[in-house]
């Protein structure tokens, strides 16, 4: 009865922890651009008489939104880029901050930065043995080239990890979206889909039965 008991609690929280936690990240957003920005929107005249409270927050939302997309213009010109670079190298070299600031750049730029650019494909390829296999993704493949270029994240840190050039007859594209794949990463492979599972095993497989055809005496001479 107590496993039966502990076995659905721990199963119902693994439930609600995410919905929880991303209920509140957006509550305290909202709180945040309630309470700083509307007042400010308060000040423009005829808005406080006309428009209820809701509204006002929407507009001050709008109003975040748009700060957001300007700094985000500025700091892809070369002006921008140095005040950033500056401000970097600035907290950087304070103890403990440096390391908060490190931490929270890299989730940022896990979750936030686009990598269909950076990250072109998903493969499987064998490493660091024969027989054990490892998931990266593909950042440069030139068609005549011998070697792909691939990116061997580490877990539960997808930001670090390691550049391997793998030839391309030993890496295989897995039907799985980048997104998808640094989901499974971060999370040591516990976010798996039967699919996912099927696909991978069906890949490991043709790679295994590759490498097989190329020495065909190996498995004679283990006999």
């Amino acid at each position: 009865m107590l496993s039966f008991l502990r076995r659905h609690f721990l199963t119902g929280l693994l439930a609600i922890t995410p919905l929880a936690i991303t209920s509140w990240i957006l509550w305290r957003i909202y709180k945040l651009v309630s309470e700083r920005v509307q007042p400010l929107v308060l000040k423009v005249p005829g808005l406080g008489d006309t428009y209820p409270e809701f509204v006002l927050t929407l507009i001050g939302f709008a109003a975040f939104a748009l700060a957001i997309i300007i700094v985000g213009m500025f700091t892809r010109n070369l002006i921008g880029m140095a005040f950033f670079r500056l401000v970097e190298r600035f907290f950087a070299r304070i103890p403990v901050i440096k390391s908060v600031f490190s931490a929270t750049k890299q989730l940022s730029e896990v979750f936030l930065q686009d990598r269909r650019t950076a990250f072109k494909e998903v493969v499987l390829f064998q490493y660091p043995r024969e027989g054990i296999y490892s998931i990266g993704f593909v950042t440069r493949d030139e068609a005549d080239e011998p070697l792909v270029n691939v990116f061997l994240p580490t877990t539960p840190n997808p930001t670090s990890g390691y550049l391997l050039l793998v030839p391309r007859e030993d890496v295989r594209i897995l039907d799985v979206q980048v997104e998808e794949a640094i989901k499974l990463i971060v999370s040591g492979g516990a976010i798996m889909s039967p699919e996912q599972a099927g696909g991978m095993a069906m890949m490991a497989a043709e790679l295994h039965d590759y490498r097989a055809d190329l020495e065909p005496g190996k498995e004679s001479d283990s006999e």
